[in-house]
């Protein structure tokens, strides 16, 4: 099992860090609906259309940056799942942590994902190097970490807690103008590489899996936008077969 001294320290780190004045900070909240393919429902029974709202915040300062999300898929049970009852209703957090290394381009990365619901828990504890990149417009992100997860699964009581491999990410985000409004297109691939056994049989994952998400968010007023996405799942989250989700969203910045 991985060293709980270890895994104290880096929350720890995560927490000091976050606490650091940022010279930049920007909130906002998203309304959407996501919905999937009918391929993808035949090949995961567990996705269903459902609204969500995201409370997200970015935070940039001399020291790195630091993003945070929460993300509240389905409130109140409003949509019905595959089996038309009522679908579950999960939350999901997500925080990003990059200290930049003296006066590089590179960081050390710390990414926590939380996805939890009444009958399934997983959290995926990333911990690494990044490193960014610019070619005029075109900004990269892109890095390789350890991969610790621990989740449990109420039905069977299944559990694991264990680092799991290894993550990949690479962002990347183009801003441009188009009929008189201002977009940014941008791509966010992660992946886990080479899973524990018992992560794998817990999720019904493969060894490796992937989300790769694309979106472009477009500038309506000097605090609204609109955000239109498509994930392509490959052995990640609900979808334990590959399968497409596409969505749209209003946002208000703050």
């Amino acid at each position: 099992m991985c060293n709980k001294s270890v895994i104290t320290a880096l929350f720890g780190a995560i927490f000091v860090s976050g606490s650091v004045y940022a010279d930049v900070n920007k909130t906002s909240v998203d309304l959407g609906y996501k919905f999937y393919t009918n391929d993808t429902k035949n090949d995961n029974p567990g996705v269903f259309n459902q609204p969500f709202v995201k409370l997200n915040h970015l935070g940039i300062a001399d020291w790195g940056s630091y993003f945070a999300n929460v993300k509240l898929e389905n409130p109140a049970e409003l949509a019905e799942n595959q089996r038309n009852i009522d679908g579950k209703t999960t939350i999901k957090s997500l925080m990003i942590i990059e200290n930049r290394l003296g006066d590089s381009q590179f960081n050390f990365w710390t990414q926590n994902f939380v996805s939890a619901s009444e009958t399934l828990v997983e959290d995926n504890l990333y911990f690494g190097l990044t490193h960014n990149a610019k070619f005029k417009d075109l900004s990269l992100n892109y890095g390789v970490g350890l991969n610790y997860t621990f989740g449990h699964f109420s039905p069977t009581s299944a559990k694991f807690n264990d680092l799991s491999g290894y993550a990949v990410v690479l962002n990347a985000k183009y801003p441009f103008d188009f009929l008189g409004f201002n977009h940014s297109l941008s791509l966010n691939y992660e992946a886990q590489i080479d899973r524990d056994e018992v992560h794998q049989e817990l999720f019904s994952y493969n060894s490796y899996g992937h989300q790769i998400i694309t979106t472009i968010q477009t500038k309506l007023t000097d605090s609204i936008y609109s955000k239109l996405h498509l994930t392509h799942y490959d052995s990640w989250g609900s979808q334990y077969n590959d399968g497409l989700e596409y969505g749209i969203s209003i946002g208000y910045q703050f």
